[in-house]
This record gives structure tokens, sequence and C-alpha cells, in this order.
């Protein structure tokens, strides 16, 4: 039943999105080093000192959990509920708080840029609910804080931004805020769904090539069908299926990217400048932590999102335990094994190919026999579908701009004549400044600059760069959630830690909060 499963998320889900099989791919990588505030989980490195807490009680606090794109309510709720009561389902090493918390959902409202939807937030969700219960509004509301998932940081900071710049028309509500796996660089992914950018087409040729691959394994296990279905059928029936996903599965991964809250936060959107100059100015704390994805990390992210509570093909691992979204290899393995079918499957042709000498006669037979055999046109299409998969992820990291090219100058290539004894003589050397190319008459030589490409590997959470996670110009700490993806940033053991972590107050006083 599980295999089923996954086959149906393999050749509909899965093709609009992530994948790479890291033994296939010839690419040499050259990791990018980022400067961060942190080494490793749990060891912070603070530019602005962390604030132990004292022997005093905190107080009772109010936290707002605010989910990302696509998300709702019930993206926090589990933890937000483990945190404050657990009442029949007590969480093993996380307890309870003195808090009052509010798991909110401002799903529906993502037509508005990013600042429309920081009042509608500020102004129609958290404030009215705060002031609800006449307890709550007797907490100052400096002690509270708020912790955000990817889109939710830009949306708290937009809030922010809202009462520094209209403090009467928008009310503070929270002293702090804490981001998990936040875009605050800018989210590339959106820069590479906007027209143009690349993801459908690749979307389209996944499709098209694993259907195509499904089918005709379906025909080979049926050999009767193999003469009576054509591959131009094939084709038309992998097109209608691809028609049908790009109404439905495309829509819901991709175009909710392209509503106009995302664009506020693409790289180098203006609104995301407008929230930078803020917080360059900002003087409220602010922590980052960031997931650093082991590969491949496109496979892990689609696993663990077709396992959140809030996914339409929601799995029940967190109904009993709300940090339990930690296996994310299942569906790496089963990639994996579908890339090794499909290749063996494609070796018929391969063998039969290498049996034909290079004569141009030779290679005539072989395009004739490519174009009428149908045994040569089956382990084409078996080709296909392996080299997409296993080129996916590299191309995945591509599109969230965690993979790409770079350049700088190696030396200058000197050129000269130049006069010796008598008679001119051409000369080459390499030399590491354009200056010292020149002899007396410059006019006498050339000058190339020589430059290396390079290609940069950025560590990122299948979604979001670490320079784009930590990258709120005013943090005071980051820290790594190491092997975590963008959607287990909220529902795993690291995340279990890391909020452990936040509550003890190791990463400020602002954030600490009383065991019950």
């Amino acid at each position: 039943m599980k295999k089923l499963y996954y086959l149906s998320i393999f050749t509909f889900l899965s093709i609009s999105l992530f994948s790479q099989y890291e033994e296939v791919s010839t690419d040499s990588l050259i990791l990018g080093t980022l400067e961060t505030n942190s080494n490793s989980f749990g060891s912070p490195l603070n530019n602005g000192g962390i604030n132990s807490p004292d022997s005093n009680e905190v107080g009772r606090k109010i936290v707002f959990w605010v989910h990302g794109l696509a998300g709702n309510a019930q993206s926090w709720n589990q933890v937000q509920s483990s945190t404050e009561d657990q009442t029949g389902a007590p969480v093993v090493g996380y307890p309870e708080r003195n808090v009052e918390g509010y798991a909110l959902s401002y799903s529906g409202h993502e037509n508005l840029n990013i600042f429309d939807l920081g009042t509608y937030v500020n102004n129609n969700l958290m404030e009215p609910w705060r002031k609800s219960v006449p307890r709550r509004d007797t907490i100052p509301i400096n002690k509270n804080f708020m912790i955000a998932h990817s889109q939710g940081g830009i949306v708290a900071r937009a809030i922010r931004h809202k009462q520094l710049s209209d403090p009467v028309g928008n009310n503070s509500q929270f002293g702090a805020l804490a981001t998990f796996g936040s875009p605050h660089g800018g989210a590339k992914i959106i820069n590479s769904t906007k027209a143009g950018g690349g993801v459908q087409k690749w979307i389209n040729e996944g499709c098209l090539a694993l259907t195509s691959a499904e089918i005709r394994t379906f025909l080979g296990k049926k050999w009767w069908l193999d003469g009576i279905i054509s591959p131009a059928v094939v084709s038309n029936f992998s097109n209608y299926a691809c028609a049908g996903l790009n109404k439905t599965v495309f829509p819901l991964l991709v175009n909710s990217i392209r509503k106009p809250v995302g664009a506020s936060y693409s790289v180098g959107g203006s609104h995301l400048a407008i929230l930078d100059s803020t917080a360059k100015q900002d003087t409220m704390k602010v922590v980052t932590f960031y997931g650093v994805e082991a590969e491949p990390v496109l496979w892990r992210t689609i696993h663990s999102m077709t396992y959140t509570k809030d996914s339409s093909m929601a799995g029940n691992i967190l109904s009993t335990n709300p940090f339990g979204l930690n296996d994310d290899s299942e569906l790496t393995n089963f990639v994996n094994n579908k890339i090794a079918d499909y290749y063996m499957k494609s070796l018929n042709w391969r063998v039969r190919s290498q049996s034909i000498n290079s004569t141009f006669s030779g290679r005539v037979w072989l395009y004739l026999l490519f174009v009428d055999d149908p045994a040569a046109q089956r382990s084409l299409t078996y080709q296909s579908a392996a080299i997409w998969l296993a080129t996916a992820n590299t191309r995945w990291k591509r599109f969230i701009g965690a993979r790409r090219d770079t350049s700088y100058i190696k030396d200058y290539r000197c050129r000269c004549f130049i006069l010796t004894d008598g008679k001119w003589r051409y000369s080459k050397t390499f030399v590491q400044s354009e200056v010292d190319c020149y002899p007396s008459d410059p006019h006498l030589c050339s000058v190339n600059a020589r430059r290396v490409h390079t290609i940069i590997d950025e560590p990122n959470d299948g979604v979001v760069t670490v320079s784009s996670q930590t990258g709120y110009p005013n943090r005071v700490n980051s820290i790594m959630m190491e092997n975590t993806n963008h959607m287990q940033e909220r529902n795993s053991e690291v995340t279990k830690r890391s909020l452990l972590q936040l509550f003890d107050g190791q990463l400020g006083r602002e954030f600490a909060l009383d065991k019950k």
C-alpha cells in the first residue's frame, strides 16, 4: 500500500518538484563558505550577548505562532497546544510553560501585499484575540513575542514595520521575534516561478518523462498491448496527464508562490528592501533558526511536505507527537530505486547500439533503427526518465538559489613585442596585475584576464538558502538546525530542542518562559 502511495506521488505530485541521486551526478561541487552566528546547533555565537534567565519568576507571557506560505492554524497548532497545556497528551522532554499561545491563520488573505497582510494580521487577528480575555490584556506588550515559520517571519517583520512607521493605526502586540527558515534575504524560488523562470518548463519535462516511463512499464507487463498502443498514444496520454497536473498540483505548489504576498519578498524585491531598512534601525531582539538539510534536499523536503498536518496528503504522524517529523529518507530511497530501475530498463538499447560500428553506414542504420524500433524507443523513454530524476536535485537547487555559477580573475595573460639584440621578439607571460605587463611602450602589449569559472553549492533547507534564513540585518543569534528541511523546521526533534533552548532563556530573557 505504501509502495502504491509513493508511486502516486512519484507520477503526479513529485513530478512537480524535487529530486537527485547524487552518485549519478558528475558535477564537481565547490561548497560556499557562509558567515553565520553559529557553528553548530546548541552553540550560538552572540552579537549582542546572551541573557540567561535569573532566579526570579519570568511571569506569564503571550506567544503568537505564525505559519508560512499555504499554511493555516494547524501548522503550529500541535506545538502551540503542547507548549501551553499537555492534558492527555504529554510530550516527553518538553515541559508545559506558563504561557498563552495563539496559532493564528491568515489563510485566504495571501492576495494582499506583505504590508497590507501585516496590517490585517495585527489589527484583525492578534489584537482582537489578545483583548478578548481581560487577563491577556493585562500582560505587558513588550513581554510577548512571536514565533514564525518561513513566510510568517516576513509577515512578522511587516507588522513590526507598520508599528514603527504608523504606531497610531497599528498597535504593538509583541516585543521579540524568533523565525524558523524565514527568507529574510529573499526567496529565489519566487523569482524562478515568474514568467520565463523555468520552473514550469522543468516540471513539464519531468511529468512527460516519468509518466511515459510508467506507461511503458505497464505496457511491458501486458505484452499484447505493446502491439496495439503506439508511441503516439503514449505521448498523448502523457500530455493529458501533465495537463491535469498543471491544473491541480502545479497551482497548489507553485502558483501559491506567485500570489502578491510572495512577490513582496522575492530576491531584489522593493518591499524587502524597505523591511531591511527598518530592521537596521530596530532594536527589537530577533533570533533566526536556520535549517541545513542533507542531500538530496529535494526528495527529503517533499517527503516531509506530504506528511505535514496542513498538507492535503497529510499522514497521522503528528497527531500524537508534534515533533515526530524526523524520518525523511524513505522517499529518497524510493526515487533512487526508480533511477536504477529505469537505467536497467534502458540498457537493452544501449547494448544493441554499442554493437554497431562507427562507419557512416552504421550510423545511418543506427538512426533508422532508433526511429523504427519500438525497443529503442522504450529504452530512450526510460533513459530520459532516469536522467531527469538524476539531475533534478541539482536543477532544483538552482531554482532556489542554492547552486550558482561564479567566476574570478586568476591572473592576466600578457603578450608583448620586445626589442632584443636588435630584433623584435614576441613573448607571452602570466602576471598578477595588469600594470605588471607593460614595458616602456604600452602599445606593444596586450593584456587579457584569465577567469576561472566555478560553482558554489550553498547549504539550504530545501527551499531557502542559509544566507537568506540568517539575513535579518540586526539578528542577535543564528542557530543551525542540522539535517532539517523546510517543513521539519516546525515539527521535528530538532525543533523541540530549539524551542527548549529558546524557552529556557539561553537565547535571551525576552524568550524565557516559566515551566508550570
